[in-house]
């Protein structure tokens, strides 16, 4: 019995997680920019700017912007809400790294550190860490629930605990060092 929920569970994280996948794929990639330069790295990191993916981050970032996160981050966070693990390939995406990127990516890992200040990864993470959980999570949340109005109060109320949360951590971390 637990098994097969387990199972259940488990092939509907990974439909998410693969859908999700594939709209920021789609989304970073298009509209192609027809006068890109031609340093790969940099015609890379122009497509994501422009792209449908970078258009909707920079209409986003004021939102975060008390938390300092760009435009990179805030998306990251939108594409967790279909799957945590998603942030980490959307992250590589956005900063031109590839899409095939886990965890353990020390390129990221690099790139991230030199991009990113301390105070920032503190809200970063706080966020993360609070935030809503994935979306097939919201969905067991919600049947089990029976009522779709307590899954907006989850949403709400954990996407504000995180943003204050991150906010204070924030202002702490920056006193701190």
């Amino acid at each position: 019995m637990s098994f097969n929920k387990a199972k259940m569970y488990l092939k509907k994280a990974g439909t998410f997680i693969l859908l999700a996948s594939i709209l920021i794929w789609f989304a970073s990639n298009f509209p192609i920019q027809t006068n890109a330069p031609e340093d790969e790295k940099k015609a890379a990191e122009l497509q994501v700017e422009n792209s449908y993916l970078g258009q909707f981050g920079k209409t986003i970032e004021p939102i975060f912007t008390p938390l300092e996160l760009d435009w990179k981050l805030s998306v990251s966070l939108l594409s967790g809400l279909a799957a945590k693990e998603v942030m980490i390939s959307t992250l590589g995406v956005l900063y031109s790294l590839g899409e095939d990127l886990d965890e353990n990516d020390e390129n990221l890992r690099q790139t991230l550190a030199s991009t990113i200040p301390f105070s920032t990864a503190v809200a970063y993470i706080l966020f993360v860490m609070i935030y809503n959980p994935c979306f097939a999570a919201t969905i067991v949340f919600t049947k089990e629930s029976g009522k779709l109005k307590y899954t907006l109060y989850l949403f709400l109320f954990t996407c504000i605990s995180a943003y204050i949360v991150a906010f204070i951590g924030l202002h702490l971390s920056k006193m701190l060092t």
